[in-house]
C-alpha cells in the first residue's frame, strides 16, 4: 500500500534520455544511413575529451562541435563528416523538446511536489531551455555548463537540492545513466534509472513514494527505485 504522506519533496529529472528523447538507439539508426558501426556515432558525441570540458564550461559550443567531427573524421573523410553532423544536428533540432508521457507526468507531479531539472549540458543551456519552454515545467533548472560542475560531482546533486529548498534525503533523482543514479545516491537522494521504454517502472516508483500519479499497465515491470 502507498504511504498516506509523500517519503520525498522534490523530484529532479535528467533532462536527455529521460524527459527529451535522447537514445543510443537513434544514434545507431543513423550510423547505419552514413556506414559507421554500432555505437560510434553515439561515442564520437560522449567519448571524447571535449565532452567533459563543454559540460563543464571550460570549452563552447564551436569547440566541442569540432572535437565531434574529428571524432567522425576517424571514419569519414572530412567532407563527409561534415555533412552527417549537419543532418544529424537537423534531426535532432526536429525533435520534441518534451516527450509527451513526460510532460504529463510532470503536470501532474508540479502541484504535489517540487519539480527540478538537473542536466549535464554546455554553457548557455539554460537560456536555451528557457527559450524552448521546457523550464516553465520545473521549480528550478541546473544546466552543467552554466554551473561549472557535472553530473556524477557530488557538489551538483547537492546543488540541485539546495535550490529546490530540499534536503538530499527528500529528493528522488531520475537519470537514464547509471553512474549519475549511483552518484546521487552518494550525497543520500533516492534515485531511479530510467529509459524511455520503461515509464511504467517510473510510474510504480513514484507510486511506492506516495505520489499519485496515475495508475501503470498492470503487466509492467516491478519498480527498481531503492531507497
Amino acid at each position: 500500500m502507498p504511504p498516506s504522506a509523500p517519503l520525498v519533496d522534490a523530484v529532479i529529472f535528467d533532462y536527455g534520455g529521460v524527459v527529451r528523447r535522447e537514445d543510443p538507439a537513434d544514434f545507431d539508426a543513423f550510423a547505419r544511413g552514413i556506414g559507421l558501426p554500432p555505437g560510434r556515432l553515439w561515442a564520437a558525441f560522449h567519448d571524447i575529451p571535449e565532452y567533459e570540458a563543454s559540460r563543464t564550461g571550460r570549452l563552447d559550443a564551436a569547440g566541442y562541435r569540432a572535437g565531434v567531427l574529428r571524432a567522425l573524421a576517424a571514419y569519414l573523410d572530412p567532407a563527409e563528416a561534415e555533412r552527417a553532423l549537419d543532418a544529424w544536428e537537423a534531426l535532432r533540432h526536429a525533435d520534441r523538446p518534451v516527450e509527451p508521457e513526460m510532460e504529463a507526468l510532470l503536470v501532474r507531479l508540479r502541484p504535489i511536489v517540487r519539480l527540478g531539472l538537473l542536466s549535464n549540458a554546455g554553457s548557455g543551456a539554460h537560456a536555451r531551455l528557457d527559450a524552448l519552454g521546457v523550464s516553465d515545467l520545473f521549480d528550478d533548472v541546473v544546466t552543467s555548463g552554466d554551473v561549472g560542475l557535472a553530473k556524477p560531482d557530488p557538489r551538483i546533486f547537492r546543488l540541485a537540492a539546495r535550490r529546490l529548498g530540499v534536503e538530499p534525503a527528500r529528493c528522488l533523482f531520475v537519470d537514464d545513466t547509471d553512474r549519475h543514479v549511483e552518484g546521487a545516491r552518494g550525497v543520500g537522494m533516492r534515485a531511479h534509472h530510467h529509459h524511455r521504454l520503461r515509464h511504467a517502472e517510473l510510474l510504480r516508483a513514484l507510486a511506492a513514494l506516495g505520489l499519485p500519479v496515475g495508475d501503470p499497465p498492470a503487466d509492467a515491470l516491478p519498480a527498481r527505485e531503492s531507497p
